[in-house]
């Protein structure tokens, strides 16, 4: 049998396996991977978080990559959850123990083809070993918080089950180190929360947003009677809503955010009728409108988040489709990269170093980025191979091509096998935006079809460069 046809059985296995059973080590026997590429792209990144005493060591987690961990700034990453889900939520740095890292897997960026996560992780030695610590049925986790007067006592906001009912949802606390949890604020079994956060004065004082979402085949509901903003000052034991001021009528997906720099200020960028950011300046109390500029409302279901500056008490982020930033604490929002700084669009992550706000972390579709003045300029981390294929194929050629298509970063080729070893150099780029499918042409071996978002077709010949829009369009007057 020769290796493309090796390769082929290998896919159809799998895919009978995955129908009849689990797949294991055994269904494969002696037969194991082999590394073949590529890295010359990155991947969805799901979430970032660094140490804020030493901004070198940074955590990322990937939406279908696992869990990477940086001592260097970015410049080398080690992935360092291998062994588990590896679709990431949320991960969360103790930072007065910061080889203590806290990881909840399933990702809460609820597009169609989002995994799910089995519970919530612990390591205690820096990522060398991680112990399952329970909420198994949880599905996605989109945020941990840690008290950092007592690390023991821990909250996880679960969004939980993307395509139907579950009774997994909500508000979990532990007071032991994850050894127990309890369920402290549920309102219905479609309604998950959405997002947390904590009072730096006052850890018991928690705010807490529930989602009544359901996705389907066909179509996507955000929003419904068990969509609201919560507050807890007592530790999560009662909750009380916190509406004054906030849009009288259906809520969707409410992202919560306090100000390091002024604890008083609580924002909410809260997805209705017409979306917009409102901030309150009584722990939340009562609301005021800042901005219903078009990014508020931006994708929810993919980007619901904002970040204050931890320094600046009037400077606050929202990651997008782009990012965006106001000077002014949420009246009007514009891009920070006034001289051009490029990176991938599609930001779902972003971290400010506290000690130095210059400095930022941020994750996109593309991968990570770093900015050190503001976000005017970014550098991308060439170092973290998370790319996703949706699907891959091969051609008759000996040794035979691999083609695939990413989300969000293209559709790409490359060798199979090549004396001294495969290198980023030996992967070419075929294809655009959301890869999907990608086939060599039979008969013309230097032809290559590639599908992308849209229901959109190209045809590339990779050995010339040249590079077609073939999609099929009704004859003028049908349809």
């Amino acid at each position: 049998m020769n290796l493309k046809h090796l390769f082929i059985s290998i896919t159809c296995l799998a895919c009978i396996s995955g129908l009849q059973g689990q797949v294991t080590e055994a269904t494969f026997g002696d037969i194991s991977g082999r590394h073949i590429g590529p890295a010359r792209m990155s991947g969805r990144i799901s979430c970032i978080d660094a140490e804020t005493g030493n901004p070198d060591v940074v955590w990322v987690g990937a939406a279908g990559g696992g869990v990477w961990k940086s001592i260097n700034r970015g410049t080398t990453f080690k992935s360092v959850f291998d062994e588990y889900p590896q679709s990431v939520g949320t991960i969360a740095i103790d930072q007065n123990h910061p080889d203590t890292v806290w990881a909840g897997t399933g990702e809460v960026w609820t597009r169609n083809s989002v995994s799910i996560g089995t519970g919530i992780y612990k390591t205690t030695d820096g990522g060398a070993k991680w112990e399952h610590m329970g909420l198994s049925g949880s599905e996605r986790i989109g945020r941990i918080l840690i008290d950092p007067v007592n690390p023991d006592i821990v909250y996880a906001a679960v969004l939980g089950a993307l395509w139907g009912d579950s009774d997994d949802r909500g508000v979990y606390k532990t007071t032991d180190g994850g050894k127990s949890w309890n369920k402290m604020l549920f309102v219905n079994p479609s309604s998950g929360c959405a997002d947390m956060a904590m009072d730096p004065d006052d850890p018991s004082v928690i705010y807490a947003s529930m989602w009544d979402f359901r996705r389907q085949a066909h179509t996507f509901r955000s929003g419904g009677p068990g969509s609201g903003l919560y507050r807890s000052a007592d530790g999560g034991a009662t909750w009380n809503k916190i509406h004054n001021g906030l849009p009288s009528g259906t809520l969707e997906r409410i992202a919560v955010a306090v100000s390091p720099a002024k604890p008083h200020y609580l924002y909410a960028l809260v997805e209705s009728e017409k979306s917009a950011l409102y901030r309150s300046s009584d722990r939340g109390s009562s609301w005021e409108k800042m901005s219903d500029q078009y990014m508020m409302g931006d994708r929810p279901f993919y980007y619901s988040l904002i970040v204050p500056d931890p320094t600046e008490s009037e400077r606050i982020y929202k990651p997008g489709t782009m990012l965006w930033v106001s000077t002014n604490g949420g009246k009007v929002f514009q891009s920070p990269s006034v001289t051009g700084g490029n990176y991938h669009s599609d930001t779902h992550a972003l971290w400010v170093n506290p000690a130095n706000n210059r400095f930022i972390y941020m994750g996109t579709d593309g991968g990570v980025y770093i900015s050190e003045d503001k976000g005017n300029t970014w550098r991308f981390v060439e170092s973290l191979p998370v790319s996703q294929f949706y699907h891959v194929s091969v051609d008759n050629a000996s040794p035979y091509n691999v083609y695939g298509g990413l989300q969000d970063n293209g559709s790409w080729m490359g060798p199979s096998r090549k004396p001294g070893g495969i290198t980023n150099s030996d992967w070419k780029n075929i294809g655009y935006g959301d890869g999907f499918y990608t086939y060599a042409d039979q008969t013309e071996p230097d032809v290559v079809y590639s599908q992308y978002q849209g229901g959109r077709i190209s045809r590339t010949n990779y050995r010339t460069g040249e590079s077609k829009y073939i999609k099929p369009f009704p004859e003028e007057g049908v349809g």
